[in-house]
């Protein structure tokens, strides 16, 4: 049973929350320099092939069983500082970090917040947004354990499959079935995204409101 991150956008997060999101579809990149199925030289049919399911399974790191921690958006009170001795690879300039205040966290905005380092007033403790690749461990508030793991192209979703996505089955109706969910895929992955079809994965899970660590000790009590 393997544990790793795994980050979603704030209407994602609001689905998970509700109950309506039972599912993820993430794409699937070629893990290190070794050959892999995914990297565009071999037919559907082969990838698929039952034979090669070892090779499948090296560039899908998530399996059944294994748990994910949510990172998502959040707000915090702290301050930025210098890393001392460290410099940006990005403009060659000083490094800052984040310093957290307290464990104090929220999912919703506060009044007042900034959105970033000051330039003029680092120091100053205030709430600041945080993006969610920036969640630690400790602060996810929901663990995902996954029951069942797919490979398959993206444009094989199915209407059930869509609405497991959390995408309401009204708004699928409206839009055609299934390709309603092209929508919320290009706007998280961007323009032309669907039309690549790509090979993704696609995770079913059980939502479970509590800290990855919580749910341990809660699963061995």
């Amino acid at each position: 049973m393997g544990e790793r991150p795994i980050i979603f956008s704030g209407p994602m997060i609001r689905a998970l929350l509700a109950g309506r999101k039972t599912q993820t579809r993430r794409i699937i990149k070629p893990r290190g320099k070794a050959p892999s199925l995914f990297d565009g030289q071999w037919s559907d049919s082969y990838v698929l092939d039952p034979g090669n399911a070892s090779w499948r399974e090296r560039d899908v790191p998530v399996k059944p069983r294994d748990r994910l921690w949510v990172r998502e958006t959040y707000f915090q009170r702290g301050h930025w500082a210098p890393v001392q001795g460290a410099i940006a690879r990005k403009g060659n300039r000083q490094k800052w970090a984040f310093v957290p205040a307290d464990n104090v966290l929220l999912f919703e905005a506060p009044a007042s917040y900034r959105k970033g380092r000051h330039a003029a007033d680092p120091a100053t403790i205030a709430w600041h947004k945080r993006i969610g690749r920036f969640m630690p461990r400790q602060y996810s508030r929901l663990t995902l354990v996954v029951t069942d793991v797919r490979v398959q192209r993206l444009q094989e979703i199915s209407e059930e499959d869509a609405v497991a996505e959390g995408v309401a089955a009204d708004y699928l109706e409206h839009i055609h079935g299934p390709h309603g969910y092209r929508d919320i895929w290009e706007t998280i992955n961007g323009p032309g995204s669907w039309e690549a079809n790509p090979w993704i994965a696609a995770y079913t899970f059980t939502v479970h409101a509590h800290n990855i660590d919580a749910l341990a000790k809660e699963d061995a009590a």
